[in-house]
């Protein structure tokens, strides 16, 4: 979770987007069935590309309920915010007692992502403390 940089630790941060392609956010986060991890570094303003994480899709015909949140978030454990193209309120109240801060971003994902840097929303937002590394 952190990079180690002359003079001590630097946090990072990681993004998980809800995306088909990996370049779009445009899955809905109860019919994600993958989510694209980024790993954003505030104090450089760099990011970079970690993985692809397949999951489970929680959303079943419009049936789910926390035990299937849980299985997602469990994969994502590592992740302080979520880019997706829609999110339920219920779901949505879900994840963010959970630690998760949920973006409805139906956007390319490059774009969002700088400006997710540019507008330093680990700050605005108070993105949860990523776990030491």
């Amino acid at each position: 979770m952190t990079a180690v940089y002359e003079g001590g630790i630097e946090m990072s941060y990681r993004i998980g987007a809800a995306s088909t392609d990996g370049k779009v956010v445009n899955q809905h986060f109860g019919h994600a069935d993958r989510f694209h991890i980024v790993e954003l570094f505030p104090e450089t303003g760099e990011y970079k590309y970690i993985e692809t994480r397949k999951i489970t899709p929680c959303c079943h015909g419009g049936e789910h309920d926390n035990s299937s949140f849980d299985a997602v978030i469990s994969n994502l454990l590592d992740v302080q915010a979520l880019l997706v193209s829609r999110v339920g309120d219920g779901a949505a109240d879900y994840l963010e007692a959970k630690g998760l801060t949920v973006y409805q971003a139906p956007f390319p994902i490059e774009p969002l992502i700088k400006k997710i840097i540019s507008d330093k929303l680990w700050e605005a937002d108070q993105w949860r403390e990523p776990a030491a590394g």
